[in-house]
């Protein structure tokens, strides 16, 4: 579909194209939930860790949510033989430690989920576990996955994501949304996309109760696959380097991200980016000894200078006039310098210096 600048991208008929063309965005920039896809490549290569430093870090990451708090925990202890100096330092630097909001009630059970994980590990090494688990497909990953102490179904498909960044060979072939109260946040984000804001199950909507039938979810289910065919299409016609990336696990974020552009304060593209900023400037603050350079050299190496906060000071960041710039006017931000279709009010405003130097 032929999208024209200055349009209410808001609208429901525009609202497919929309989210292809952020989709493909988030792909090319690899500006996922956490800045993984651009992280953990980078943090293997630059340290040179082998396959078992890499599963640990995932493992970690996947617990904290917070790839500067994993690598703070990983310096300490880089392979489950050193579970043992991660727990006491853990211990003894619990309260400098953030984890991401969505772990932090699991912040204190860390303890735990590691000993649950070696004992599943046995004397296997975590290639071979997860190898093995991996026959089974995303089944067989799913399955140990949440077999770890404190692993539900949010951190658990996290992780399961991680695992496949890291190289394990296996792929998502669901996005659970019959699970009605597990799936609620990606399963809103493609009733938006649809145009069906009748279904979006949200305090903002309380004429919807959430039952959705079986041949309403078999419908969801379809229009997503349409959605990941249609971009997979999209990706290799340009031959791109991302492709093995148009997967079910970023259609979810992507689709959880999209509906939350609907929502006060909440996030817009590129928010990952500027959240990630954030932590390593709070963690540099926490931590003024702890060398952090290699998050800015990462960030440097995945992406342009406006994406990076740290590189366009005339970027407020994380901030509601941000946040709320598309709900508010239908213009998206930051996707406009990538095209030019999308260049709005909030992008000129960046330009003129309006928000003032902001860090």
């Amino acid at each position: 579909m032929r999208l024209e600048g200055g349009s209410d991208f808001r609208r429901p008929e525009l609202r497919r194209e929309v989210f292809l063309r952020f989709y493909d965005f988030h792909l090319r920039y690899r500006s996922h939930p956490g800045g993984v896809y651009y992280l953990l490549p980078y943090l293997r290569d630059r340290f040179g860790w082998d396959t078992e430093q890499t599963l640990w870090f995932a493992f970690l990451n996947g617990n904290t949510q917070h790839p500067v708090t994993s690598l703070l925990l990983h310096r300490v202890a880089p392979t489950p033989a050193d579970a043992g100096a991660l727990l006491g330092w853990f211990q003894a630097n619990y309260g400098q430690l953030a984890f991401d909001t969505d772990r932090r009630y699991w912040k204190r059970a860390l303890p735990a989920a590691v000993a649950g994980y070696l004992r599943a590990l046995g004397r296997d090494t975590q290639a071979d576990y997860w190898a093995k688990a991996a026959t089974g497909g995303f089944a067989g990953v799913w399955t140990a996955a949440t077999s770890i102490l404190t692993f539900g179904r949010l951190s658990a498909f996290s992780y399961a994501e991680y695992l496949r960044i890291a190289g394990v060979e296996f792929d998502c072939d669901t996005l659970m949304l019959d699970d009605r109260q597990g799936s609620r946040s990606h399963r809103n984000g493609l009733c938006i996309v649809l145009g069906l804001d009748e279904l979006d199950w949200h305090a903002s909507n309380p004429g919807f109760d959430g039952h959705y039938s079986p041949a309403l979810l078999e419908q969801l289910t379809a229009e997503a696959d349409g959605l990941l065919a249609d971009a997979r299409a999209r990706a290799w016609v340009l031959d791109t380097d991302y492709q093995r990336d148009v997967s079910l696990f970023t259609l979810e974020s992507a689709l959880c991200t999209y509906k939350s552009w609907h929502r006060p304060n909440r996030r817009y593209p590129g928010v990952y980016n500027d959240m990630l900023h954030d932590r390593i400037v709070a963690a540099q603050q926490r931590w003024p000894s702890a060398d952090l350079d290699v998050f800015w050299d990462a960030r440097a190496a995945a992406l342009p200078p406006w994406m990076r906060l740290e590189d366009t000071p005339g970027d407020p960041g994380c901030v509601p006039a941000k946040q709320n710039h598309y709900r508010r006017t239908g213009q998206l931000v930051t996707m406009g310098r990538d095209d030019p279709v999308f260049y709005s009010d909030f992008d000129r405003a960046v330009d003129a210096g309006l928000f003032g130097r902001c860090r």
